[in-house]
């Protein structure tokens, strides 16, 4: 088997997004958001089943899938693959701007319902090592969780690091999926939960048609592409600054010495001196 990568925003649409196999979405939020009993999710709506990224303008698309469970409580679920600094900032705005955007004109707050957002990122963001971790406002002397109108889940895949031998939980098994799927060829036998199972059906290369293959494809090119512009853009900012500090050296030491400290070459000081 050839299982695509979900961490691919079209296939991450297609997999958790899509309300033909709404169980995946609704497995992978009562298991990462730990809900039970009367919290359990047990139904939800997508908001917008149609946003599907433009391949050819990818750089440029933010994907996310929106739904509303059965107590309209609002889900943003967000997969990032490129890191970006001030990504916890943006979670927050991104956040606040959603449950802003609720109410009509004139409209009571008490119709305000809570925003939870949940973000698998492929890059560092927070210095903890958990790979999981949950942020909720809480009171600093009681610790009660009183404004429930926000909230915030971070899955850190770079983290993660279980073999599969150790995967036991459920929420562990959908993130060894999202971050090994598409190294696998087959489905792991402990992996029995009917939702997972869904999931790595959907993944499977085989399942999807000539024309999504294709717009797949052109997305991994256009990521790839943006990718490499960011490390050339690093890499000539890196041989500017070089320059600036040869250039500053060129009185006081030699080219051999300048050379020594900034990993220029002979040659190109000597260009500089010209």
């Amino acid at each position: 088997m050839i299982f695509l990568d979900p961490t691919n925003d079209l296939v991450f649409k297609k997999l958790f997004g899509n309300s033909a196999h709404k169980n995946i979405a609704i497995s992978f939020l009562n298991s990462i958001l730990e809900r039970k009993n009367e919290n359990v999710i047990v139904d939800v709506i997508f908001n917008d089943p149609h946003n599907i990224p433009d391949p050819i303008k990818a750089k440029y698309s933010i994907v996310d899938i929106r739904c509303t469970d059965q107590q309209g409580a609002h889900y943003i679920v967000e997969m990032q693959v490129i890191k970006q600094k001030d990504y916890a900032e943006r979670s927050q705005y991104y956040s606040a701007l959603a449950l802003s955007r609720q109410l009509q004109q004139k409209e009571e707050y008490a119709k305000l319902t809570p925003v939870i957002f949940v973000a698998i990122i492929c890059f560092d963001l927070f210095k903890s090592p958990h790979y999981v971790s949950h942020h909720l406002i809480l009171d600093t002397v009681t610790g009660e969780h009183r404004l429930k109108h926000l909230e915030f889940h971070f899955i850190e895949l770079n983290k993660f690091n279980k073999e599969l031998e150790a995967v036991e939980t459920i929420s562990d098994k959908w993130i060894y999926l999202l971050k090994n799927a598409a190294d696998m060829k087959t489905v792991p036998a402990a992996f029995k939960e009917p939702a997972v199972k869904e999931a790595f059906e959907l993944l499977e290369q085989g399942s999807w048609s000539v024309r999504e293959l294709e717009a797949y494809d052109r997305y991994l090119d256009a990521i790839r592409s943006q990718k490499s512009q960011l490390e050339t853009a690093i890499e000539e900012g890196e041989l500017k600054q070089k320059h600036l500090i040869a250039k500053k050296l060129l009185r006081i030491h030699n080219n051999a010495t300048i050379s020594e400290i900034t990993g220029l070459s002979i040659d190109e000081i000597e260009q500089l001196r010209e």
